[in-house]
């Protein structure tokens, strides 16, 4: 299959709507199509970037951009349909990510993960992003279960264990 990316430019609206409250989904969180369209004139914004995922012409996922400051961009949010998962798409996406910001000089790419999403970080990791650079911290405003817990600098944090 061929990969490329396409600059979204609103003519694939309906299918990236459906995209984004799948991406949502896949990260425990059930949003309506308003709060979609919500988060897609968002991404849409200066400071970002929204790309299509065409597979063979067609899209099959999308990645957002988020610049924070000159010279670094964040990997804000890639996703791939579920049924196309594994066959190397999300890889060749940020491979051309890489490639279009390199050409713009930037120092680096960041990504935030979800500690449980292991197959994620798995996939960044052996792309080459293997270094912490900023730890996100959170405090919930209600009880959740604890999946397991990270040691980091001598502390201890817990890592939430996600229901559908």
């Amino acid at each position: 299959m061929e990969i490329i990316l396409r600059p979204y430019d609103g003519t694939s609206e309906k299918t990236m709507l459906r995209s984004i409250s799948a991406f949502f989904h896949v990260h425990h969180s059930k949003i309506n199509e308003a709060q979609a369209r919500k988060n897609l004139a968002s991404w849409t914004k200066e400071e970002h970037e929204l790309y299509d995922i065409l597979g063979d012409g067609i899209p099959v996922g999308f990645v957002h951009l988020n610049w924070r400051g000159a010279t670094v961009c964040w990997i804000e949010d890639i996703f791939v349909e579920d049924s196309l998962r594994r066959q190397g798409i999300a890889s060749k996406a940020i491979g051309l990510v890489e490639e279009i910001l390199q050409k713009r000089g930037v120092e680096g790419i960041c990504m935030d993960v979800v500690p449980d999403n292991i197959l994620a970080l798995r996939l960044y990791h052996r792309l080459g992003y293997d270094r912490l650079s900023i730890v996100t911290v959170r405090k919930d405003m209600h009880s959740f279960a604890t999946e397991r817990r990270e040691q980091i600098g001598g502390m201890d944090f817990r890592v939430k264990q996600f229901n559908d």
